[in-house]
């Protein structure tokens, strides 16, 4: 399977967001991937994280409608690919008190976070942007409602960990994350259906907040120990 692969680094990536949401950088952050923001001309974006997700689940379990769409297939270049460090990295940047969101609402763009209680405290999120939910579910649905009209949505997927302890003395943890990326791949195709003509999803994985011992053997698992941190990127077009 052949993927449309950029080589971009994390702390690259709140300079391409700003660049392709036509909002200035900050003269001490790393200039934006310009391979990525020549494909695109969004007028908003849908920024999904999910954990547990990255090149080695895409190519294994196919999630049919990330692939079908996909454009670009940015691989994510960082130290530290876990969850809570990545998404903090992302979110602010390299600069002093800097936090995307908040740069962006700056800008006058109408933008919503869903996430839950903790990762509002966690990632710094600023409660009059910011729609709690309890869990992947409960996210899903709320996003519907608010995907047409943002400029910049942010949601997280990160139910693997938590179903995993609840249910992995019964489910073959491979099962069951094959069970998540395909669930959250239909979710995407329902609101990539529901978003405007112009919108950009940004779907990051990353390795989850903690580490799942997973029952591959061999070659498997030797790709799988190597995965990389991934952002799949595709632009509902006319």
């Amino acid at each position: 399977m052949s993927f449309p692969q950029v080589r971009t680094s994390v702390d690259e990536f709140p300079s391409t967001i700003l660049k392709l949401l036509g909002i200035s950088v900050p003269d001490d952050f790393p200039p934006p991937n310009m391979e990525i923001v020549s494909k695109f001309d969004p007028k908003a974006i849908v920024m999904i994280m999910i954990d547990n997700f990255g090149l080695f689940e895409a190519v294994v379990y196919k999630p049919e409608a990330l692939i079908r769409n996909m454009e670009v297939l940015a691989l994510l270049e960082t130290d530290d690919p876990y969850a809570e460090p990545l998404i903090k990295r992302i979110l602010q940047g390299t600069g002093e008190n800097f936090h995307l969101v908040r740069h962006i609402r700056q800008f006058g763009k109408f933008v919503r976070v869903i996430c839950r209680d903790d990762e509002s405290d966690l990632f710094g999120f600023d409660a009059g942007c910011t729609v709690g939910v309890r869990d992947d579910m409960s996210t899903y649905v709320e996003s519907t409602k608010h995907v047409f009209r943002s400029e910049l949505l942010y949601l997280h997927f990160l139910d693997f960990e938590s179903l995993y302890a609840q249910y992995g003395h019964r489910t073959p943890p491979t099962k069951l994350l094959e069970k998540i990326v395909k669930r959250t791949d239909n979710w995407v195709k329902v609101l990539l259906r529901q978003a405007r003509v112009g919108t950009l999803f940004v779907i990051v994985g990353n390795h989850g907040r903690h580490t799942i011992p997973l029952d591959y053997e061999g070659k498997l698992a030797e790709w799988r120990k190597a995965n990389a941190p991934v952002a799949i990127m595709f632009q509902k077009r006319a």
